[in-house]
């Protein structure tokens, strides 16, 4: 579902070039969930964020390959036809991809949530981003039924709460909730596990396996941590801090 080979992204800064990822690749399948790993630095966020076409200014990619294949298609044949360049879509087309075939969920969901509004305000506005004329009773149902699914009690008290007011394990899986609203068939866990305790770690992690197991969905797992990587990935890539981290 996923090709990506020779990636090369760069930051012009005033002391030279910073080159944090360098000739990356991998291949992806369907339904598997891949872990990637590796030190602070290594380029882990900078590579998901370039998977939606959401690579911060200035950055740019220098060379490389993205292609993706829409997961509501089914023949080999087909898929190889309908496979897209993300690297050249334009605004346009990446709002038809973004949250809908590709969703990521980042790394803080305090500061990705917005405070002054409730969480059942922001599951609309998320659902009407790629089907705006859906009724508000069949946006609640749907948001009531993610919110389950994704292990939350209480579901109608959490639709009108706001962030601030649920721990940070309940904000956890209310992202991931929100993430999967459209069924994505590709989904990004940018640190997923990093602040909760335990107890919420294993349940998280048994979230994501529960995700690929009901959804066939295809999950990159980024983590720091190897045994939340080794207990929910079918592989794992590691990488390193690019060689080339500046040209003057």
């Amino acid at each position: 579902m996923l090709s990506v080979s020779g990636l090369t992204i760069c930051f012009p800064l005033p002391g030279g070039i910073v080159t944090p990822l360098h000739d990356f690749s991998l291949t992806m399948k369907q339904g598997e969930i891949l872990g990637l790993t590796g030190p602070s630095g290594c380029g882990k966020t900078i590579f998901c964020t370039s998977l939606l076409g959401m690579l911060e200014h200035p950055g740019y990619i220098k060379n490389g390959i993205i292609r993706y294949v829409p997961g509501k298609t089914e023949s080999a044949e087909t898929k190889e036809a309908e496979s897209l360049d993300l690297i050249s879509l334009n605004k346009k087309q990446w709002r038809h991809i973004r949250g809908k075939e590709i969703s990521m969920i980042f790394q803080n969901p305090f500061q990705s949530l917005n405070h002054s509004r409730t969480i059942g305000a922001q599951f609309i506005e998320a659902i009407r981003a790629h089907r705006p004329h859906t009724p508000r009773r069949e946006c609640v149902e749907l948001t009531l039924s993610m919110l389950a699914a994704a292990m939350l009690k209480e579901p109608r008290r959490i639709i009108r709460a706001y962030p601030f007011e649920l721990s940070g394990g309940m904000c956890q899986r209310v992202m991931i909730a929100m993430a999967l609203v459209h069924r994505p068939a590709l989904l990004i866990a940018d640190e997923p596990t990093t602040a909760l305790d335990k107890k919420n770690e294993e349940q998280i992690l048994r979230l994501f396996a529960g995700i690929r197991e009901t959804y066939h969905t295809g999950i990159i797992f980024v983590s720091h941590d190897e045994k939340a990587i080794a207990a929910v990935a079918d592989r794992k890539i590691s990488m390193a801090i690019s060689a080339r981290r500046l040209n003057r």
